[in-house]
């Protein structure tokens, strides 16, 4: 008789009985496993529901007043508040770990490339934490025109063209492949300048950038 017929078979209600025994023996640890995991779930939401959403809430209403004078063109009084509402700067120092103080770091650094203060908007701009696919490849495209006017034109280009893959949109990808290929020009790498007019012209044909995009190209050759 082989040994796979000699084995004595394990009955279904041994097996409960061992399941029954562990839960009894370790009952208590489990118990106290679950309320653990429970009162962490609970704690959560009600820190969300009471910490988090106020916190929000005022950082978004703060905000407010400085993005419409941002959209103005009042760059410092966006950056420093008027005196009653807050500008951008305050709203990073009283409202951190919120999403407008993470937006404030994006208006802040374009605020101060506006007033070409190059290297504080490429620290504020670096600062901003986001990845999706119009925000943040507009803040790397004012972080590579920044770049630019520091001089430092290798590094423009590579941030330019790594927004322009990552949106991949006709709002912002033409816009920094125009530029990174005009940076290209000015250090006398024009047939790179024509791969990049090339490429507008190609994917985003009905973008404001394609419309001269021809004599562009013809200008590089």
């Amino acid at each position: 008789m082989s040994k796979k017929q000699t084995e004595t078979p394990i009955l279904a209600d041994e097996v409960l009985g061992k399941s029954e025994a562990f839960v009894i023996k370790y009952r208590k640890p489990l118990v106290s496993t679950v309320v653990a995991i429970i009162l962490c779930v609970v704690a959560y939401l009600a820190y969300s529901t009471y910490v988090v959403a106020p916190k929000e809430a005022a950082a978004d209403k703060a905000i407010f007043k400085a993005e419409q004078y941002f959209v103005n063109g009042d760059y410092e009084t966006a950056l420093n508040g008027d005196g009653i509402n807050a500008g951008f700067m305050e709203i990073i120092e009283n409202h951190g770990g919120t999403n407008a103080a993470n937006i404030a770091y994006a208006y802040a650094g374009i605020c101060k490339a506006q007033q070409e203060n190059y290297d504080e908007a490429i620290a504020l701009l670096k600062k901003f934490d986001g990845s999706d696919r119009v925000i943040a490849p507009m803040v790397a495209y004012a972080l590579g025109n920044s770049y630019a006017h520091k001089g430092d034109y290798k590094k423009a280009i590579s941030i330019l063209l790594n927004a322009a893959d990552k949106a991949d949109n006709i709002a912002v990808s033409p816009k920094c492949l125009l530029d990174a290929a005009a940076m290209y020009e000015k250090t006398g790498k024009a047939n790179k300048a024509v791969e990049l007019y090339e490429r507008i012209k190609k994917e985003y044909p009905q973008s404001p950038e394609a419309v001269n995009v021809d004599k562009l190209i013809n200008s590089a050759k």
